[in-house]
């Protein structure tokens, strides 16, 4: 085979000799050069977390022809401060690539700063990229088309969105790659949260066990999921009451005692209709209220921070009704299920993206049969028995989350697994809550030196909470946050060296996140489906940015725009290849 380049950079001259090697075994076929022994900066990338942030790339075509698989020299600058060695990316045919700075493996000079490898570039999408981006700003002349980029949940940069030339893509000359998320394509209400009462009381999916209407047996009924998480493994009544019952006593868990909330009995379990002895799962007291899609949870930037996986979560948010009064109501008592959705492959990932972006078509109204058929299609993916074979019981569920002041004030946040071994396997067990100490913890010496100890970390999003601190004797992660109070829900402590790593560790947490550091009052989304001025100041206008004053520095005023980071996110990943996702920043809060 010959290459006939129009243009060939002195830079790609250099590459001839590992060009004309990996033609040996044909254009396309699998790339036989040596590997290194992992550096010490990949090593530390796989126990921190830390990832290497991408400032820029482009793709130098090694083949006569522009296809969807395209073999082609990669290129990446880190941004600036980046120490790695080696840059892990996934070409556009799904293979695993690490780009090197060593001179080995198509990398041409070793040290330069400049990241290289060989491998496949889809550039059919990547110029589809560019007529998408000429079509919306077409749409808004007057309006300038941006791509925002976030740092765990801070808006950094926004960058406008220029179309790439169609005289730029010429075999053996960089073409950039950059990603782009176009967030006018997203409508938030039918695509990321969804409380529309089409959906949420939708007679064939859902049940209102308030008026017995719906059915029972829907796809997205409390009893439904329950019922596929149980599987086979274990009857989803007793997986229901064993769950519900650790409210009833005191739990010891990671040295903390959780305290009993008796109200559980009063209030849920003896209200429930019972069939021999069993919870009724057809009349649950558990009333849906939103599903959310939280794909931004997901990514191509190595292990998930918080269980999530390259797709992210899907969501489910129930509230918990009333039926020991005379009128049967809602309560303050959420309880969401978090499904960690088994898709892994860049393929099947985009595929996901793209069910749910479809759902923002004009074609589709929010709560219509033909929409909520789509929305079910996707939700059962996830959400049926054995779609995550290797986890507990088959099941996708990453988590159980509990938010609720109904049992007993003040607010209480709690979290659950499914375990797989141990006394209580097939069962949900109470666990530790995700970043957040224990709340005695708070405003202490122990917080101070621990945040002081790990900012570099904290502001790169790379650490965790471990269960004890400073010795093996003390508990540090906690266990039931309480919350009361939405103006002193945050975390501080005389001595912290550095305001923005106070800020962004308690942030992270359960009570900073759903108390002062979001401005919220307890609850993102509440037992009536309405949400938070966090998540609804963007659900009109995604670009509409949330301010949060700092509860330490009262100078300090923070925007927020968390539905364009989750529009962003959702419309890139549904409509670019493999390689854009390599810019991807994952959120290390699970919230």
């Amino acid at each position: 085979m010959k290459l006939s380049f129009k243009k060939i950079p002195g830079a790609v001259r250099a590459w001839s000799g590992v060009v004309a090697a990996s033609l040996v075994v044909g254009c396309g076929g699998a790339e036989s050069l040596p590997s290194e022994e992992p550096t010490a900066a990949t090593q530390e990338q796989a126990q921190t977390g830390a990832r290497p942030v991408i400032e820029s790339m482009d793709a130098i075509a090694l083949d006569g022809a522009l296809t969807a698989k395209t073999r082609s020299l990669i290129r990446a600058r880190l941004a600036q401060g980046q120490a790695f060695q080696q840059v892990p990316v996934t070409s556009d045919s799904g293979q695993a690539l690490v780009l090197n700075d060593q001179g080995l493996n198509g990398d041409e000079r070793a040290g330069d700063g400049l990241f290289s490898a060989i491998g496949d570039v889809d550039f059919v999408t990547l110029r589809a990229t560019q007529d998408r981006i000429r079509e919306f700003q077409a749409r808004t002349p007057q309006t300038p088309l941006t791509h925002p980029t976030f740092d765990n949940r801070v808006r950094v940069s926004d960058r406008v969105l220029t179309p790439l030339s169609p005289s730029v893509f010429v075999p053996g000359v960089p073409i950039p790659i950059t990603p782009v998320g176009i967030s006018p394509a997203v409508k938030p209400e039918n695509s990321l949260i969804i409380t529309h009462p089409g959906v949420v009381n939708d007679p064939t999916r859902t049940y209102d066990p308030c008026t017995n209407a719906g059915n029972p047996n829907g796809v997205w009924t409390f009893n439904h999921l329950m019922r596929e998480m149980a599987s086979s493994y274990i009857p989803p009544a007793t997986l229901t009451e064993h769950w519900l019952r650790q409210w009833t006593v005191n739990q010891n868990i990671n040295g903390w005692t959780v305290p009993a909330r008796p109200a559980m009995t009063a209030r849920i379990l003896t209200p429930w209709p019972r069939t021999g002895g069993a919870l009724e799962l057809a009349r649950s007291p558990f009333k849906l209220v939103a599903i959310v899609n939280r794909l931004d949870l997901g990514g191509d930037a190595g292990p998930s921070a918080y269980a999530s996986g390259n797709a992210g979560e899907l969501r489910f948010v129930f509230a918990a009704v009333d039926r020991t009064s005379g009128t049967c109501a809602t309560r303050p008592f959420l309880v969401i299920f978090e499904y960690g959705v088994p898709h892994a492959s860049c393929d099947a990932v985009r595929t996901w993206a793209r069910g749910w972006l479809n759902l923002s078509s004009p074609s589709m109204i929010l709560g219509s049969s033909a929409y909520n058929a789509a929305l079910a299609s996707l939700t059962q993916q996830v959400v049926v028995r054995n779609a995550a074979p290797r986890k507990p019981n088959g099941s996708a569920i990453n988590q159980i989350r509990t938010n609720e002041e109904w049992l007993r004030y003040p607010w209480e946040l709690r979290e659950f697994h499914l375990m797989g071994s141990g006394p209580a396997v097939n069962r949900l067990l109470g666990q530790p809550t995700v970043l957040t100490p224990g709340d005695s913890h708070n405003n202490t010496t122990v917080l101070r030196d621990f945040i002081n100890a790990n900012t570099p970390a904290i502001l790169a999003n790379s650490y965790t909470v471990p269960p004890t601190f400073p010795s093996a004797s003390t508990p540090f992660l906690g266990a039931f946050p309480w919350m009361t109070s939405p103006t002193d829900s945050f975390w501080r402590a005389a001595g912290i060296a550095n305001n923005n790593a106070r800020h962004q560790f308690s942030l992270n947490t359960c009570s900073g996140c759903h108390g002062r550091e979001a401005r919220t009052a307890f609850t993102h989304i509440d037992e009536n489906g309405d949400l938070s001025p966090f998540l609804a100041t963007g659900m009109t206008v995604p670009s509409t940015p949330f301010w949060v004053p700092d509860p330490v520095v009262t100078s300090v005023s923070r925007p927020f725009f968390e539905i364009q980071m989750r529009t962003t996110n959702l419309d890139s990943v549904a409509n670019q290849a493999c390689l854009a996702r390599a810019f991807d920043r994952r959120l290390l809060s699970a919230h």
